[in-house]
């Protein structure tokens, strides 16, 4: 299994996606999305092998990949903050803006009392609509109980939907025992696979090509409000008016052109 990158060692995209896919070897990124309260988080850990588990299959395949972790704990502040005040954080921008970047992502949750937790829930309302429209996406749980086995398949699948993620077929709860047996890592390995064909297959890129017109988008989230300096760290802005990117994926989504192009 690949070791994990040093978040801090990633190599970003150039920001087209599509001279990406046509450069020698093409590279790709995953993200890891924990609300693991614990150190080190159980929580962390099944969404990070998950996360390794694609990277693997991206590099059996002659690509390479890297992946990320944002951990809500250490963003929980600024979270409560922008639930509170709509101000945005400069490192909770950089996280959301990390996620935007990715071609892949992994949710991972503890339950607490028959769903995600509220830390959870709580980053994912100050995101922006589209932020994860047409994205691969595995589900990924945790808890104490088997009684929460339908989590992952039933709130996390709905808010995921909603989100108009892509989730892959298999998800994943683990408790108690689970983590000694042999179809939890028969399932993590699936659920990565499943991610990293969709990512190969651009399937994203592909979806947005051919309906990306049709969609309805709203731009009321935090990070694409004008009163915002800028939607991303780093990322173009338009000279009239700083406070808008019209280079954008999302603001190439809403003029009906293709993601990434």
């Amino acid at each position: 299994m690949m070791q994990e990158h040093d978040p801090n060692k990633i190599q970003h995209h150039s920001g087209n996606q599509a001279a990406d896919r046509q450069s020698e070897t093409r590279q790709y990124q995953i993200a890891v999305v924990s609300a693991g309260l614990s150190e080190p988080s159980t929580t962390t850990k099944l969404g990070r092998a998950v996360a390794l588990e694609a990277a693997d299959y991206l590099q059996s395949q002659g690509a390479e990949a890297t992946v990320i972790a944002i951990e809500l704990k250490d963003l929980a502040q600024d979270i409560t903050t922008a639930a509170v005040s709509r101000q945005v954080s400069p490192g909770l921008r950089e996280s959301i803006g990390k996620i935007a970047d990715s071609d892949g992502v992994v949710v991972a949750s503890p339950v607490i009392k028959a769903s995600y937790s509220g830390l959870f829930k709580s980053f994912w309302d100050l995101t922006d609509p589209d932020l994860l429209l047409n994205m691969p996406v595995v589900l990924v749980a945790t808890g104490g109980s088997e009684r929460h086995a339908l989590v992952p398949d039933s709130s996390m699948r709905e808010l995921f939907a909603f989100l108009r993620a892509l989730v892959a077929p298999t998800s994943l709860m683990a408790a108690g025992s689970d983590w000694a047996s042999p179809s939890l890592s028969d399932r993590k390995s699936r659920a990565g696979k499943e991610m990293a064909a969709m990512i190969l297959a651009d399937v994203r890129d592909r979806i947005m090509g051919a309906a990306g017109a049709h969609y309805r988008r709203t731009f009321d989230g935090l990070t694409t409000r004008q009163e915002q300096s800028q939607a991303i760290p780093g990322s173009a802005t338009s000279a009239q008016d700083p406070a808008l990117n019209f280079d954008s994926s999302l603001m190439r989504l809403a003029a009906g052109g293709r993601f990434g192009n």
